[in-house]
């Protein structure tokens, strides 16, 4: 009798802590809302979930980058947009400059306003985003023009190669250029056209204006570049906003509680806890028999 009744008291106590663990992970769950909070709760669903957060992370990654690449095309789109501006109002100027009855203070005040649209091309093309010059390739430190002490601007500094960044897995947008495929000869040819105005010379601002016109078309390509990958980029921050929702929509599913069903499974963990409770101590009370043995 002694050696049914110790296995019928560990039996109990063995119900007991079963149904005391199952009321904590019931608690838990609803305490926290989430069904999986261990490998051990639910192991294929927990590798799904540190797969879906894998994946999260790397998204978001993907969304930063391409937040940066847009803010860096933006600045160089509207420094395109500028000198494409300043080429336009260079070509104007000359215009007015080729013509006899233009005085020679009239030429010498264009000449001027050339030198200043010249400088402010050079200011442009010097532009920097985050320390990082945008028009000298991967030579990101490295200022795109400069001038010497008489005022002659020098040449390029940069490189014609483009930092590239990914904005997905098969996905990456170039955001600094080659500086060079884009001034070319033009700082010169402007220093020329400065000269050929203040001395009347028809032919020598013939010349400028061509220069400035294949100047405007290469402004006018990149440009066009930059274009294309700004609008790509609004689709694809779009795409990486939904995969990011519908891997956490999955992820939810996996690793978070449904509210309702976590409250009954906790209601009836304590249910069944404190049956066992009362079972062990109802098989434990002494008997009329225990005294008379």
């Amino acid at each position: 009798m002694r050696v049914t009744f110790n296995m019928a008291f560990r039996n109990g106590v063995y119900d007991i802590n079963r149904a005391a663990d199952a009321m904590a992970r019931a608690q838990r769950e609803v305490s926290s809302l989430k069904r999986v909070q261990r490998p051990s709760d639910d192991p294929s669903a927990a590798s799904q979930v540190v797969a879906e957060r894998t994946e999260q992370r790397q998204l978001d990654s993907f969304i930063d980058a391409t937040a940066s690449v847009d803010a860096r095309l933006r600045v160089a789109d509207s420094v395109l947009s500028d000198t494409l501006n300043l080429l336009t109002t260079a070509q104007t100027k000359t215009a007015a400059a080729n013509n006899s009855y233009v005085t020679q203070q009239q030429r010498d005040a264009l000449a001027l306003e050339i030198e200043g649209i010249r400088d402010t091309l050079l200011s442009n093309v010097n532009t920097q985003v985050k320390g990082a010059y945008i028009f000298s390739g991967t030579d990101l430190t490295d200022q795109p023009y400069t001038k010497d002490g008489l005022g002659v601007v020098q040449a390029y500094a940069g490189n014609s190669s483009n930092q590239i960044l990914d904005i997905d897995r098969n996905r990456a947008v170039a955001v600094t250029f080659d500086g060079d495929a884009l001034v070319d000869t033009l700082f010169a040819d402007l220093d020329a056209l400065v000269t050929a105005i203040r001395s009347g010379d028809g032919a020598g601002m013939q010349a400028g204006m061509q220069q400035l016109q294949a100047a405007f078309e290469r402004a006018t390509a990149m440009q066009s570049r930059v274009g294309n990958d700004l609008s790509d980029l609004d689709e694809q921050q779009l795409r990486l906003d939904q995969m990011k929702r519908a891997s956490e929509t999955r992820r939810s599913g996996l690793e978070d509680a449904n509210l309702a069903e976590a409250i009954t499974n906790m209601s009836q963990a304590e249910t069944a806890h404190s049956a066992a409770l009362k079972a062990v101590a109802a098989a434990n009370r002494p008997s009329l028999l225990d005294y008379l043995s």
